[in-house]
């Protein structure tokens, strides 16, 4: 138990540590704990503004929809998220015989792991609501998004899919993309050039998994 706290402090004063060791000891139980109840209880604080965007968007799905039942799809979809993306980079190292000593465990626990960084940057994210956004200033999905990123440059872009991606290319996620970075080399034992293109492939899937929990979400 002392060393998976160490493991979520090291993640992120000394993200190489966390790695070293889930690499020999791939633990993952708090980690998920922490970031499957983070993951809900920060979709349930963000709630009043998903219910207003999901009352202007589909007012007939609204109605008969509870809040409930959207945290229940969205914890669903946490939990898939991991376990899928874990199955599929142990299928791609098996293929292209990367570290034969790594198996689907230490993946879905550096999955899991570099998830909270993305909760983080979540929780940046609604902490600059109270300044920034009225309730009655949310009227779009992309009205949701406060932490400055290439979206605020799109002037009067109407596009959603577009400027949920744009809204991923901010300074956080810089941050994110360096952590997964440093998690693929020390595990995979690849070159940083390789780590780091695998760590925007993820981040990839990631943007591609919001836009369409989105989609089905709200439109």
């Amino acid at each position: 138990m002392k060393e998976s706290w160490q493991n979520l402090i090291d993640l992120v004063v000394k993200p190489s540590a966390t790695f070293e060791r889930l690499k020999s000891n791939p633990k993952w139980v708090v980690a998920f704990v922490l970031f499957f109840l983070l993951s809900i209880g920060l979709t349930w604080a963000n709630s009043p503004f998903i219910e207003r965007l999901m009352s202007l968007l589909q007012p007939d799905v609204a109605a008969t929809i509870s809040f409930k039942s959207y945290v229940v799809k969205g914890s669903i979809v946490v939990v898939f998220w991991c376990i899928i993306l874990s199955s599929v980079f142990t299928f791609a190292a098996r293929v292209f015989k990367i570290n034969p000593a790594l198996k689907f465990k230490h993946i879905f626990a550096a999955i899991v792991h570099t998830s909270l960084i993305g909760t983080l940057i979540y929780l940046v994210n609604i902490g600059l609501f109270p300044l920034f956004r009225q309730l009655e200033d949310i009227n779009r999905p992309i009205d949701m998004k406060l932490i400055p990123g290439l979206h605020m440059l799109a002037g009067s872009m109407e596009n959603a899919h577009i400027l949920t991606f744009l809204s991923h290319i901010n300074p956080l996620s810089v941050w994110y993309i360096a952590i997964l970075t440093i998690a693929v080399a020390i595990l995979a034992e690849v070159s940083r050039v390789k780590a780091c293109f695998t760590a925007l492939t993820i981040f990839l899937i990631r943007i591609g998994t919001e836009i369409l929990f989105f989609n089905l979400t709200f439109y």
